[in-house]
């Protein structure tokens, strides 16, 4: 598996619309083929898709489909696409076509097939200077998919894995968890980059944390940098530095980053000074990232292990170490022990056990990053164990870290019960996983214990479901910017949709976050923060979702025959005066019924026509806006950028009425 440096992040992808109608077959393979020397894959996907859509027998064009939508961690799509390229006559140009489906179909979880395909790829006659690599790793696989056939890669009955949800969970990457005491800290690639001159904006990461694991707030601007993409939090044994990363796109889709650390002053808290790395661990032109520290009890000495793709390496990535005394870090090593010429990555050292628990593509195992763990005895590395499932799926499993409890640990991973970024090719991203280790009963116990099975289970306090009913959603509230939709009017109506709408406010998020609590300092601005994150997370996008959610639940009772009347009111904050505000709450209830107008390629024009689904409407302007809410023109902080002036731009679906 070809790992980008995008992916020493956070292992996601960026995502930008595309489009691509109207160009020629040839300017979109070539499309694609840029996107794949830009390391960005999921434009390659969706220039490959295009393509295809013109010529969908061209063999070259499935097999680079297949290969973005494999570095795309879209398995199915992969496997689906190198089959089609062994079904044809010039499938003998693609030999490692076969190798690569039954790759994809050992993630999957098909053994069968994939023993199949590894036997066909070991008799086929191959004459590529990479062979002897492939033929080696073929033959290993394959013992894998017997092993597992035979059931004796059953999951452990002990161990169960749990998905964190949405309180610490996004659509975006999280990943890098790390729990100290009561503080889980972990980093998530959910932010946009403010001031990107980039079309959309690009995103980055920060640092955040969750204190019982409640939802995560992102730690203060003094550590996440404004333009850079901060990540992977560690600390040195005695807890007096913390070392972090700062990445920077090299390119459109490309980051490459470096370690820094900070020390903890005389009032216990990190200084403002951010201090590299040397030189010859944050090697120009290559990437460090991903530290953790340890501790050699045999040296007596801590130790900094750390991920690069620097020359002298084993692989593509790999994980080096170096030395520190006092203020002095040694020139790296190689941890040439357990590398390969792949990918081993989020190195974590567990003190107590001296134990380095590593993720790694390059042995045989579950599916593709598997975690595995090695021990460190009198300063030798034993041989790698890797753990069991369902630790370890057919899926990337990384960042493994052990709890303060050691009967808990967290991992990373973008197994099924992920969150999709992209649901069409269920892809991307990671989430964060609980993973506890239940006591064994004592061996003359003959106490049955039932399996637990290696699929997410709910975690103890479960989120509240999602509305099943269109009642279950009242009163569902859509929220809107200032003075949106169409600024300084007096039309009662607009052309844009509610989404439209939504995507602009949503990309202002940072910009609310920054007008509203600069003034602050203290709790007070952390407070703020974490509110106003709130608000945008679980009002503004939550209520954007829903309003999908109830569009498709609407349908199936339409579908159904039902009669629907769907009753709107829309709402302002009082900065205008009442007249202006009538019209701007009216304009609300448009974009709304825009939205119903025109889902799914208007689906619901015909039940609109008939009258089978109606919309009754009406506007409250500044009758019914808090007077808690500033109405001064010149107190913008108060009027436009507070929670409680952003609450009352809104448009709420209050009531539903229905029969047969």
């Amino acid at each position: 598996m070809h790992i980008s440096p995008i992916l020493l992040l956070a292992f996601c992808w960026v995502f930008f619309p595309l489009t691509t109608s109207g160009q020629t077959l040839r300017a979109l393979e070539k499309a694609g083929d840029e996107a794949v020397l830009q390391k960005n894959y999921y434009a390659a996907l969706v220039h490959f898709s295009e393509a295809l859509s013109v010529e969908p027998g061209n063999t070259r064009l499935n097999y680079k489909y297949a290969e973005v939508a494999r570095q795309f961690n879209a398995y199915q799509i992969a496997a689906e696409y190198y089959g089609k390229v062994n079904a044809t006559p010039e499938s003998a140009q693609y030999p490692l076509a076969t190798f690569w489906l039954a790759m994809m179909e050992k993630s999957i979880g098909w053994y069968a097939e994939a023993e199949a395909h590894f036997g066909r790829f070991l008799t086929m006659k191959r004459t590529d200077p990479d062979d002897p690599f492939f033929i080696d790793r073929a033959k290993k696989e394959l013992a894998w998919c017997r092993k597992a056939l035979n059931g004796d890669a059953a999951p452990d009955p002990y161990i169960r894995v749990e998905q964190l949800g949405k309180q610490i969970n996004s659509d975006y990457s999280d990943f890098a968890p790390l729990e100290r005491g009561d503080t889980l800290y972990y980093t998530s690639y959910r932010y946009d980059i403010k001031d990107d001159k980039h079309t959309p904006p690009r995103k980055m990461s920060k640092l955040l944390v969750s204190v019982h694991e409640q939802r995560g707030r992102a730690l203060s601007r003094s550590l996440n940098d404004e333009s850079l993409s901060t990540a992977h939090v560690a600390f040195s044994s005695n807890g007096q530095r913390l070392y972090y990363t700062l990445c920077d796109y090299v390119s459109e889709a490309e980051l490459r980053c470096k370690i820094y650390y900070r020390e903890l002053d005389n009032y216990g808290k990190w200084s403002r000074k951010a201090i590299a790395l040397p030189t010859f661990i944050n090697q120009e032109g290559y990437t460090a990232t991903q530290p953790c520290l340890g501790f050699d009890s045999t040296r007596q000495k801590e130790i900094l292990y750390y991920v690069s793709d620097r020359p002298g390496g084993q692989g593509k990535l790999d994980i080096w170490y170096s030395v520190i005394e006092g203020e002095v870090f040694s020139k790296p090593e190689n941890l040439e022990s357990i590398n390969t010429p792949e990918n081993e990555v989020s190195p974590f050292f567990y003190n107590p056990s001296q134990t380095l628990y590593f993720s790694s593509d390059g042995m045989p195992g579950w599916g593709e990053l598997d975690v595995w763990k090695t021990l460190l005895d009198s300063s030798q590395w034993l041989v790698p164990e890797l753990l069991p499932a369902p630790v370890n799926t057919g899926y990337d499993d990384l960042y493994y870290t052990v709890g303060t409890d050691s009967s808990r640990a967290w991992l990373a991973s973008n197994r099924p019960g992920a969150f999709y970024l992209d649901p069409d090719n269920k892809a991307c991203c990671n989430d964060l996983f609980r993973v506890t280790y239940l006591p064994k009963p004592d061996p003359k116990d003959t106490t049955v214990v039932p399996t637990i099975p290696p699929s997410v289970l709910p975690p103890p306090d479960p989120v509240p479901s999602e509305p099943e009913t269109l009642e279950d959603f009242l009163p569902l509230a859509l929220y809107f910017d200032n003075d949106e939709p169409d600024k300084r009017t007096q039309r009662t109506t607009t052309r844009k949709t509610y989404t439209e709408t939504f995507d602009r406010y949503y990309q202002r998020k940072e910009e609310y976050l920054d007008e509203y609590c600069r003034p602050l300092d203290g709790d007070d601005k952390i407070l703020s923060e974490e509110l106003m994150d709130n608000f945008f997370e679980e009002d503004v996008r939550k209520g954007r979702d829903y309003l999908y959610l109830f569009s498709e639940i609407l349908l199936k009772r339409l579908e159904q025959g039902d009669q629907v009347e769907i009753f709107i009111k829309g709402y302002t904050s009082p900065r205008a005066k009442s007249d202006y505000n009538l019209s701007l709450g009216q304009r609300r209830v448009s974009s709304v019924r825009n939205h119903f107008q025109t889902y799914s390629d208007g689906v619901f024009q015909t039940y609109l026509s008939s009258g089978q689904l109606r919309i009754t409407e009406r506007s409250f302007g500044e009758t019914l806006a808090s007077r808690e809410v500033s109405d001064e023109l010149k107190d913008v902080r108060n009027s436009i950028y507070s929670i409680g002036a952003a609450k009352e731009r809104r448009v709420e679906i209050v009531e539903i009425q229905s029969s047969k």
